[in-house]
C-alpha cells in the first residue's frame, strides 16, 4: 500500500542565506500533493528583500511572489520507497517594489569630481510574470521526512519597469539582467508528507 497525501515544507537556502548576507532577507513555504503514481501539483509562496550596495548605486528590492505548477517523478520506485527524480514546470509572478537611494553620474574621463546624486526614490506596483522549468531529487530520510535539491532555469514573459530605472531583482526569480530574459535559481529543502490515503501498488518482477 503506497502513501497519497500533502507535503509541506520550506526552502532551507533562503533562512540560511538571511543568517549569513546582510544585503538579504528571504523564506519560502513550499508544498505538492500526489495524485497519481508520479505526478504531484505544487505550489511555492515566499517573500525576498535584497539590497544592492553598488560602486555606482545603492537601492532595494523586496516583495512577494508564487509559483503554481506540477512536478513528475522519472525515477520507478521500488515497493516501500517514495524518492524522487523529478522534472517540473512552474508559472511564477511576483508584485514588489524598488527604491532607488542614491546612484554617482557615470563619468568615463574620470575629469570632474564624482557627480553623487541622493534620490531615495521609490517604486511601487511593480510585478512580473516568468515560466521555470525545475529539475531535482526528493529522498525520504525518516518515515514522510523528505529532503530535496533542485535547480530552476527561468524565462521572463512580462514585467512593468520603473520609470528611469531598471529592474535589479524580481523576489522568486532573482537577478534579472537586461540583456537576458533567462535567470538561474536553486534550493534545498526539507517537507513532511501528511498521509491522507492509501492505494495498492503490484511490483512486477521480470
Amino acid at each position: 500500500m503506497e502513501r497519497y497525501g500533502v507535503r509541506i515544507g520550506a526552502d532551507l537556502s533562503k533562512p540560511i542565506r538571511t543568517l549569513l548576507d546582510k544585503d538579504y532577507q528571504g523564506f519560502e513555504i513550499k508544498g505538492d500533493f500526489r495524485i497519481t503514481n508520479n505526478l504531484y501539483p505544487a505550489v511555492e509562496i515566499g517573500y525576498e528583500d535584497f539590497d544592492f550596495d553598488e560602486n555606482n548605486f545603492d537601492a532595494n528590492s523586496k516583495g512577494g511572489y508564487a509559483k503554481l505548477g506540477a512536478n513528475y517523478n522519472v525515477y520507478s520506485n521500488w515497493i516501500g520507497m517514495q524518492n524522487e527524480i523529478y522534472v517540473g514546470l512552474r508559472y511564477g509572478f511576483a508584485t514588489y517594489s524598488e527604491t532607488l537611494y542614491n546612484y554617482t553620474v557615470y563619468d568615463k574621463d574620470h575629469y570632474f569630481p564624482p557627480d553623487y546624486k541622493e534620490v531615495n526614490q521609490k517604486y511601487n506596483n511593480l510585478n512580473a510574470h516568468w515560466v521555470e522549468f525545475q529539475v531535482g531529487i526528493k529522498a525520504e530520510v525518516l518515515h514522510n521526512l523528505y529532503l530535496s535539491l533542485h535547480a530552476q532555469v527561468k524565462r521572463i514573459i512580462t514585467s512593468n519597469e520603473p520609470k528611469n530605472f531598471d529592474i535589479l531583482w524580481i523576489p522568486g526569480y532573482n537577478r534579472n539582467y537586461a540583456d537576458s530574459p533567462f535567470g538561474i535559481g536553486w534550493g534545498y529543502s526539507v517537507s513532511y508528507m501528511i498521509p491522507l490515503l492509501k492505494k495498492e501498488r503490484v511490483q512486477k518482477i521480470d
